[in-house]
C-alpha cells in the first residue's frame, strides 16, 4: 500500500489554496501536472518546508503573480507547498495550510478607466482617454478538504 503525501496546492488563476495527494511513485509527473509545467524549481520556505514553482514562469505574459513574504522575487503560475525531511526527500507539509496561506499574497493587475469632459458647441459628454493600471492583492481562500 501507498502512502500518499499531502501537498497545498496554490491556484493562482483562481485565488485558492488547497492540500492535495501526490503518489510518491510518481511524484515527479503529479508535481508536474499539479503546477502545469514541465520545468520546476524550488524555493525554500523553512527547514522543512519549499514551494515547488515553474521554472520558466516568469518569462511568460503573466495575468497574476504571488509574493512570498521575506522573498524578494515574484512567483509566477501555480505552486505546490511540500515538505522535506533531514535527507531532503519530499514529505508531506507538515505545518497546517493556514499557516502558508498567511505568508503567501496574490496580486493580480486592474485596469482603471480615465474619462474627459467633451465640450464643443454640438458635443457634450465624456469619453475615455486612457487606462490606469493598478496592482491590486487578494487573501488566498483556503478551500477545506472534505
Amino acid at each position: 500500500m501507498t502512502n500518499f503525501l499531502t501537498a497545498y496546492l496554490v491556484d493562482v488563476e483562481r485565488r485558492t489554496i488547497r492540500a492535495v495527494t501526490i503518489d510518491p511513485r510518481n511524484s515527479l509527473a503529479e508535481i508536474r501536472r499539479h503546477i502545469g509545467c514541465e520545468l520546476i524549481d524550488m524555493v525554500r520556505i523553512d527547514r522543512s518546508h519549499c514551494i515547488i514553482k515553474d521554472d520558466n514562469g516568469l518569462t511568460d505574459e503573466l495575468t497574476c503573480f504571488t509574493e512570498l513574504k521575506d522573498y524578494a522575487s515574484p512567483l509566477a503560475g501555480n505552486l505546490l507547498i511540500v515538505g522535506n525531511d533531514a535527507a531532503g526527500e519530499t514529505v508531506s507539509a507538515s505545518l497546517p495550510i493556514e499557516d502558508f496561506a498567511a505568508i503567501l499574497t496574490i496580486r493580480y493587475p486592474v485596469l482603471s478607466p480615465e474619462f474627459e469632459v467633451i465640450n464643443g458647441p454640438n458635443v457634450f459628454g465624456s469619453r475615455v482617454a486612457g487606462f490606469t493600471v493598478k496592482l491590486m492583492c487578494v487573501a488566498r481562500t483556503v478551500i477545506a478538504t472534505v
